[in-house]
């Protein structure tokens, strides 16, 4: 008796641990969060210099700083957003994923911002 009590205990455990698995064809997590602060980075230079450019078309430059990503990180657009739809479905890998992704921004801002010392 005493071992289907330990069996069940673990089944519950291990359905509940399940929950937080990367699926076949999604872009494992450290790589996806790699790949959206790229994508931030991208954005911002669009915003900031790209679009100053009345010749340039805002739209038309990101999804090219888009396209150099994918093709750095060797994924599809389709698997991006596969990844993308996933984590934003699972909240807690999301939120882990992005809370990383704006402890590395912070990490950034402090290196070009910091002040020299005498």
């Amino acid at each position: 008796m005493r071992m289907w009590y330990i069996v069940l205990i673990a089944g519950w455990l291990l359905a509940g641990c399940s929950g937080n698995k990367v699926p076949s064809g999604v872009i494992e997590p450290h790589e996806m969060g790699n790949i959206l602060f790229e994508i931030t980075m991208a954005e911002e230079f669009v915003n900031s210099y790209v679009s100053k450019d009345s010749s340039k078309n805002k739209e038309a430059e990101i999804q090219k700083e888009y396209q150099k990503i994918f093709l750095l990180h060797k994924i599809t657009e389709a698997q991006f957003k596969k990844s993308y739809d996933f984590y934003s479905s699972h909240t807690g890998i999301f939120k882990t994923m992005m809370d990383s992704l704006n402890a590395r921004a912070q990490r950034k801002r402090n290196e070009v911002y910091q002040m020299p010392m005498d």
